[in-house]
C-alpha cells in the first residue's frame, strides 16, 4: 500500500534540494508566475473596486426607489413631470436634482444641484462643517471635503463654477463642507441649489433626473410600471435594476481584466515548463539511478511535481504581495495627478485565495508533462545518458 504522506515528505525534500542548487534559475521561474498573479490579483481587485465604488456611488447619490431619466444622456427631464408623478399611488415624494460634469475651482468635477430642504436626507449627505444650503440662498454651494483640501478653501470662500470646460461660470459661497461622496465615477465635488445649476448649465426647467420615494418599498416594481405606461419615452428604473444593470456591466469589465490578465500567467505558466523540462535533462542519470534501486514512476513524478508545487507557492505569495502594493501604488498616483476620482482599494479574501489557488495549480498543471515524462524514461537509458 503507497504511504502518500511518506511519498509527499520524500517528493519534497529533493524538489527543495533541486531549487536550492539553482537558485537563479528558480528565481526567474518564479519571477514569472510573481508577475502572473500580481497582475491577476491587482486586475481582480481593481475590477471589484470598481463595482463596489459604482455602487456605493449610485446608492449615495441616487438613494430612491425608483429613478426617472430621459432617453438621452444630460438634463432633459422637464421638471414638471414630477407634479404628476406625485400624483401616482405609493408615491411619497419626486425629487428633481441635475447631475452633470463641470468645473469646480478649474478642475473637472461633478456638480449636482437639488433643493435640499427636498433631499437633504435622500442623497445623504453629511456635513463636517458648516450647514446644507437652504432653497433660498442663491449661489450658496456644499463642497465636499476632498474638494476643500485640494483647493485649499474654507467656510465663507468664493470659488468659481462653470457648466463648461475653461467657461466663467459663476462665484459661489462655501456655507458647508460635506463628507466625499465618490466611486470609480467622477467626485461628486459639490452640491448646489436647483435653481442655480439649472442657470448654470443652462437647463432651465430640466433636470437629469427625477428621484421617487415611495411609501412602501415592495411598491418599486408596479410604481415602476404605473409610469412606463405613463411616460413611454422616459427611462425608468427601480434602484435595483439599477444595480443589476452595473453588475452585469462589471461582470463583462471583470471577465475583460482577467483574460489580460491570463496573458502575463501564461508567460509564467511557459517558465515553469521550460524549467522543469531543463531540470529532468539535467537530472536524467539521477533518475536512473533511483529507479535502479527501487524507486518507482510515483517518486519520479513526485520530485518534479513537488519542485513545480513549490516555486508555485512562493510564487503566488509574493505576487499575492506585490498584487496589493500595485494597488496602493494605483491608489496614490491618481490621488498624486489630482484626477477627480477614486479608486476603493478593495482585496477580499476570496481574490487572495483564488490567486494563490491558480499559482500552485498552473504551476503544477505545468511541470505535469516534463514530470511524466521523466517518470517514464528507462532505468538503462538514464543511467547511459551523458
Amino acid at each position: 500500500m503507497v504511504n502518500y504522506l511518506k511519498l509527499a515528505r520524500f517528493g519534497f525534500g529533493m524538489a527543495a534540494k533541486s531549487v536550492g542548487r539553482r537558485k537563479f534559475r528558480a528565481a526567474l521561474t518564479i519571477l514569472g508566475i510573481l508577475i502572473g498573479i500580481a497582475t491577476i490579483v491587482s486586475l481582480i481587485s481593481i475590477g471589484e473596486g470598481m463595482q463596489y465604488g459604482i455602487e456605493s456611488t449610485l446608492k449615495e447619490l441616487v438613494g430612491a426607489s425608483v429613478v426617472i431619466r430621459g432617453s438621452e444622456e444630460g438634463a432633459n427631464v422637464p421638471e414638471y413631470v414630477s407634479d404628476y408623478v406625485l400624483q401616482v399611488p405609493g408615491v411619497k415624494d419626486c425629487v428633481p436634482v441635475v447631475m452633470l460634469l463641470g468645473e469646480v475651482g478649474g478642475r473637472q468635477s461633478m456638480i449636482i444641484g437639488v433643493d435640499m430642504d427636498q433631499a437633504g436626507d435622500l442623497l445623504q449627505i453629511s456635513i463636517l462643517e458648516g450647514q446644507l444650503y437652504k432653497a433660498e440662498e442663491d449661489y450658496s454651494v456644499v463642497i465636499s471635503s476632498a474638494t476643500a483640501d485640494r483647493l485649499d478653501l474654507h467656510l465663507g470662500d468664493s470659488i468659481a463654477l462653470s457648466g463648461m470646460v475653461g467657461g466663467v461660470g459663476e462665484s459661489f459661497t462655501v456655507v458647508g463642507i460635506s463628507r466625499p461622496i465618490s466611486g470609480f465615477l467622477a467626485e461628486a465635488g459639490c452640491f448646489i441649489s436647483l435653481r442655480d445649476a439649472q442657470s448654470l448649465f443652462n437647463k432651465l426647467g430640466l433636470a437629469s433626473a427625477l428621484l421617487v420615494t415611495l411609501e412602501n418599498q415592495d411598491q418599486d416594481v408596479y410604481v415602476a410600471e404605473v409610469l412606463m405606461s405613463a411616460f413611454p419615452e422616459a427611462n425608468i428604473m427601480t434602484e435595483e435594476a439599477l444595480l443589476s444593470s452595473v453588475r452585469e456591466i462589471m461582470g463583462m469589465v471583470n471577465g475583460v481584466l482577467l483574460a489580460l490578465g491570463s496573458i502575463s500567467l501564461a508567460v509564467g505558466t511557459i517558465g515553469v515548463m521550460n524549467t522543469i523540462t531543463m531540470t529532468v535533462y539535467e537530472r536524467t542519470r539521477e533518475i536512473g539511478m533511483i529507479k535502479a534501486i527501487g524507486g518507482k514512476r510515483r517518486h519520479i513524478l513526485s520530485i518534479f511535481l513537488s519542485e513545480s508545487a513549490i516555486m508555485g507557492v512562493i510564487g503566488g505569495f509574493g505576487g499575492l504581495i506585490v498584487g496589493i502594493i500595485f494597488m496602493y501604488l494605483i491608489q496614490s498616483l491618481v490621488s498624486t495627478l489630482g484626477l477627480p476620482i477614486t479608486i476603493p482599494v478593495v482585496i477580499s479574501p476570496q481574490t487572495l485565495l483564488i490567486g494563490m489557488a491558480i499559482s500552485i495549480a498552473i504551476a503544477t498543471l505545468a511541470g505535469f508533462y516534463p514530470s511524466w515524462k521523466a517518470s517514464n524514461i528507462p532505468p538503462i537509458e538514464a543511467l547511459k545518458y551523458e
